[in-house]
């Protein structure tokens, strides 16, 4: 009995945030990343950042600290070579307020089918009037803990 009240009371107490149309678009914008990511579309690729978007690769190595920025438009595919990275969905969060969108989003790389790393991706993203697009991309690359 006290069972049956509590499962009607606790959704009333603790409901379920719904995700809003808006942050099914950015969310919807990252997936189409990792889809071009993995086919290797170069055109998809280009058409999802801004013109002058940046990424920036954040990786503990010993007792330092290592960043690495390069411009979007810098990346390149290597022929031969398939990167599958994996959201994990459950721990992914967007947030926007206005024309600026910020994903955050726990993630595992697999490059050729091997397990090559995991960390987090931070996307912060930008409505433009052609739609979302990616301002910035900062990751990190961890080797455990994943």
């Amino acid at each position: 009995m006290y069972f049956f009240i509590l499962t009607l009371i606790f959704p009333l107490l603790y409901p379920v945030p719904q995700t809003t149309d808006g942050e099914k678009q950015v969310l919807q914008l990252v997936e189409n990343f990792f889809i071009a990511l993995e086919k290797q579309d170069t055109t998809a690729f280009k058409n999802i950042f801004l013109k002058d978007a940046r990424n920036y690769a954040v990786r503990d190595v010993k007792d330092s600290v290592i960043v690495r920025s390069q411009p979007s438009s810098g990346f390149r595919f290597t022929a031969g070579q398939v990167l599958k990275e994996r959201l994990r969905k459950k721990t992914t969060i967007a947030k926007i307020e206005g024309r600026i969108a910020m994903v955050w989003a726990p993630y595992d790389l697999w490059i050729n089918d091997t397990f090559s790393h995991c960390g987090v991706d931070v996307f912060t993203l930008i409505k433009t009037s052609e739609g979302w697009r990616i301002a910035s991309i900062a990751y990190t690359m961890e080797k455990t803990g994943c």
